[in-house]
């Protein structure tokens, strides 16, 4: 058999027309594994609303996202392209806001933008988990601070989680801390939505959560009187997506340590099934 049969129209023994069309399909279902299944939290500049969009699906259902972003500051004579990367803390119209490690906070617009702080030639999402159980803690009462952390970073363990994510209102009584001293430390979190300390009281202040892993609150090391939570819903972070039997040997986990009153009211997501 020859390799190229120019009489016949063949190459290989296969038709040139038959050639195309399998070349065609090739090229077709590369394409869609490479813009479809392979990087679906990757965007270009002209895809910012696309990528807002995408942020915006995942937080709503708990989910902590830094970005890595390719672009040019505006506004610099130059142009230059290089690389920013931060904490993604909200998103809205065609812009992304984001902190990076040292606390600044800029803003991420399309490839044309000009109002925002960077114009982004390429945005990637990065989660810092891929799937979550979430539920609202049947424990509200703590001995101490101290204890409020230990009992979670225990949950952590025993749940095979890699981070425990906290929204809600947390009171802590008689803090052994100045009260400017726990406001800077829960502000300036890193891995944190949102947080806010509050004084309510001679002897009483209150943390406001949104999103705020336990880590950052464990960096206190605050020694106090009594801890109530409000309204504290736990979610417990992981890497990869997780089989029916795990979601329910963690369900299991957290009843048993009285964090979840009845298995079946947690939620469970993966960022493959929101995509």
């Amino acid at each position: 058999m020859k390799l190229i049969d120019i009489k016949e129209g063949k190459v290989l023994g296969v038709n040139f027309v038959d050639l195309i069309a399998i070349a065609l399909v090739l090229f077709l279902a590369f394409s869609f594994a490479r813009t479809v299944l392979g990087e679906p939290l990757s965007f270009s500049g002209e895809e910012v609303y696309k990528a807002v969009k995408t942020y915006n699906k995942l937080e709503s259902k708990g989910f902590l996202i830094e970005v890595e972003v390719q672009g040019s500051a505006i506004g610099d004579p130059t142009g230059k392209e290089r690389k920013f990367q931060g904490l993604v803390i909200a998103a809205r119209g065609g812009t992304l806001y984001i902190k990076n490690e040292y606390g600044d906070e800029f803003s991420v617009g399309g490839s044309m933008s000009y109002l925002e702080d960077v114009a982004a030639k390429q945005i990637k999402l990065k989660p810092l988990y891929s799937s979550s159980l979430s539920f609202y803690s049947n424990v509200t009462r703590f001995d101490s601070f101290r204890e409020f952390i230990s009992q979670l970073e225990q949950l952590k363990f025993n749940a095979g989680a890699s981070r425990v994510m906290l929204t809600g209102e947390i009171s802590i009584s008689q803090p052994e801390m100045k009260y400017l001293d726990v406001k800077k430390s829960v502000e300036d979190c890193f891995f944190c939505l949102n947080a806010k300390a509050y004084k309510i009281g001679d002897d009483l202040y209150m943390l406001s959560l949104k999103a705020v892993d336990l880590g950052e609150l464990g960096k206190l090391d605050l020694k106090s009187g009594e801890v109530v939570a409000k309204n504290l819903r736990i979610y417990l972070g992981y890497n990869g997506e997780l089989e029916a039997e795990k979601v329910m040997q963690a369900e299991l986990t957290s009843k048993k340590l009285g964090f979840l009153r009845e298995v079946g009211e947690a939620t469970y997501v993966s960022i493959d099934e929101l995509l």
